[in-house]
């Protein structure tokens, strides 16, 4: 984070703490589209042999061949799932936690300095007004992006 020593940086620094925010919109957006086939892949994990006991525990068991077919995609499934898990969800979520946090503490920087840098820099009110709409888009402590 650079410093903040006139209302020129100070409002870009604002750009550039916007940008984080798209950023980390983008990685929540990803983070819901892989966590829909992870949870997919773990409930046929879990409903396979749940279905297959069940027809077994009424008498018309499944067969040899189906049931180790069905046992196979279950497995199948279960691996999808870890390997979504471990490969793709859990890197993309300690990414975001990076990224928020040294965003939250930019735009909080910015808040604190946020009336000094205007007074300092005798910004009219139309900026002021422009500069505190848009830091009010942030979150604070996180709360919003999750």
């Amino acid at each position: 984070m650079g410093a903040i020593d006139g209302g020129a940086a100070f409002l870009r620094m604002l750009t550039a703490a916007e940008r984080r925010l798209a950023v980390l919109r983008a990685l929540t957006a990803r983070r819901r589209r892989v966590r829909r086939p992870r949870i997919a892949s773990a409930a046929l994990a879990v409903l396979i042999p749940a279905v297959l006991a069940l027809a077994a525990a009424t008498g018309d068991g499944p067969g040899g061949v189906l049931l180790a077919v069905g046992l196979s995609l279950a497995v199948l499934s279960l691996a999808a799932c870890a390997a979504l898990l471990l490969l793709v969800e859990r890197p993309l979520n300690r990414r975001f936690a990076v990224e928020e946090h040294a965003m939250i503490e930019e735009v909080n920087r910015m808040r604190e300095l946020f009336t000094h840098v205007a007074e300092r820099d005798r910004w009219e009110e139309r900026l002021k007004g422009s500069v505190r709409e848009r830091l009010s888009r942030f979150p604070v402590e996180g709360g919003s992006l999750r």
